[in-house]
């Protein structure tokens, strides 16, 4: 399928205004604009990174259009297709769901009928041909609200019936662990510098009291003197030397444990998100451990009708930049390269879960996804090697996925039914471990 290099220039106001928005908002961009939904940051977005070429070209339009007014743009003067429906078009099917249905005959076959329809590849007579002659129910189904679109009439979508998102857990979290194990261990090591000072401090009261040159004896000659002042300040440095060590070790704890914090507080953050946004057709694997030798968790594998996705979740503050594969950071007035690449763990995760499948026969495509997570941060992507979605803009980034072909429901049936598996395996051996703890310690 081609588009037009300079199909922006080329579409009109009153064109891009009727393009639609996004699945999580599937309306034409007009009355979006017009309600205040489409932000500048929204437009800027979508001319950006949209997969849909008619959406960002219209995207592109709107915000030219935008950025040249000093007032926000006025209505348009031609009443919306909703406003001037008079009919209202049962179909069975949402218009997503319509627009992601394949086309199944000649010259177009297998392609997306929304994008057909979008390209005018799709005519009113190719439609109402569907209509009667195809042989699937959800093709019929299809053309049936294309043409509600296309004849300016109101469609009537079911309402869902997926309920809210799966969520599936495969134990703690890298983060969650490490925050734990951090815990411990500073109040093992608090616990053990308290008991230590408190020890050592009754060892030198009592050697100060009870043996000859303590509290009853004072230095009487030079000699003394000065080996009293040599030891009172050798006292001097034992006490001050394990107090800067302790001091340094805390702040190195405290350290880990607000890191580990923080990337528990991104992953569900994230996890909000995704519920907000998607429906009970989708399913959320959350702390996956592969087997095998890696035992590095994936954050989250998302399942969909349109796919797999790995992704990798980062909450870190500061200011960054990723270019290519590669991820670095302001220290002082320079810059640092990150020593591990989040679009390279994505990248690895995505190979790992995709041979994961494969192993059992599925042969299925995993996007690799680096999930930005925290949106106080600073951050600039230049040609990344691996998608970067924003928590901001992760409602547009889920509608956007919503293109191509959609997986096989027997496939991705059985991919939900591995995975659920794999973590019901994860959970019960971690549980394991943990009675073979208390047992230990009970005994």
């Amino acid at each position: 399928m081609s588009h037009s290099p300079d199909a922006k220039h080329t579409m009109t106001l009153e064109q891009a205004r009727s393009i639609f928005w996004l699945r999580n908002n599937h309306r034409p961009l007009g009355e979006l604009l017009d309600e205040g939904y489409l932000s500048e940051r929204r437009l800027q977005w979508a001319a950006d990174k949209a997969y849909n070429p008619q959406l960002k070209a219209a995207a592109s339009v709107l915000l030219k259009h935008l950025r040249a007014q000093a007032a926000p743009p006025a209505p348009p003067a031609t009443a919306s297709w909703a406003d001037a429906a008079v009919t209202t078009v049962k179909t069975g099917i949402t218009l997503q769901q319509a627009r992601a249905t394949l086309w199944p005959f000649n010259n177009f076959k297998n392609q997306p009928m929304g994008e057909l329809v979008d390209t005018r590849q799709l005519r009113l007579k190719d439609l109402t041909y569907a209509v009667e002659n195809a042989w699937d129910e959800r093709v019929r189904q299809a053309a049936i609200a294309l043409l509600a679109v296309r004849l300016d009439q109101a469609v009537e979508e079911p309402a869902p019936a997926a309920g809210p998102l799966k969520v599936i857990s495969g134990g703690k979290s890298y983060s969650e662990s490490k925050e734990l194990r951090w815990t411990l261990v500073e109040g093992a090591f608090l616990g053990g510098g308290m008991v230590g000072s408190i020890l050592l401090f009754i060892y030198f009261l009592s050697k100060m009291t009870t043996e000859p040159g303590g509290f009853g004896h004072l230095p009487e000659t030079p000699v003394e003197a000065i080996a009293f002042t040599i030891a009172m300040i050798l006292i001097v440095i034992m006490i001050w030397l394990p107090k800067r060590a302790f001091t340094a070790a805390q702040n190195k704890i405290d350290s880990e444990i607000e890191t580990a914090r923080k990337g528990q507080e991104g992953e569900e953050q994230v996890l909000e998100a995704l519920r907000q946004n998607l429906d009970g057709n989708w399913t959320l694997f959350r702390n996956v451990v592969l087997p095998g030798k890696n035992k590095a968790d994936i954050d989250s594998v998302l399942v969909g009708p349109p796919g797999v996705w790995a992704l990798e979740i980062k909450n870190f503050s500061g200011t960054y930049r990723n270019f290519g594969e590669h991820w670095e950071y302001a220290a002082g007035k320079g810059r640092k390269l990150l020593k591990q690449s989040p679009s390279r763990q994505a990248q690895n995760n995505a190979v790992r879960l995709a041979n994961f499948f494969r192993a059992d026969g599925v042969r299925q495509w995993v996007d690799p996804v680096v999930v930005w997570a925290n949106p106080g941060s600073a951050l600039t992507i230049e040609n990344p090697a691996v998608a970067v979605w924003t928590l901001q803009g992760l409602p547009e980034e889920l509608g956007n996925i919503w293109q191509g072909q959609t997986v096989d429901e027997q496939a991705r049936a059985k991919i939900v039914e591995k995975l659920t598996l794999l973590c019901e395996r994860q959970r019960e051996k971690a549980l394991a471990k943990r009675n073979v703890r208390l047992q230990k310690a009970a005994s």
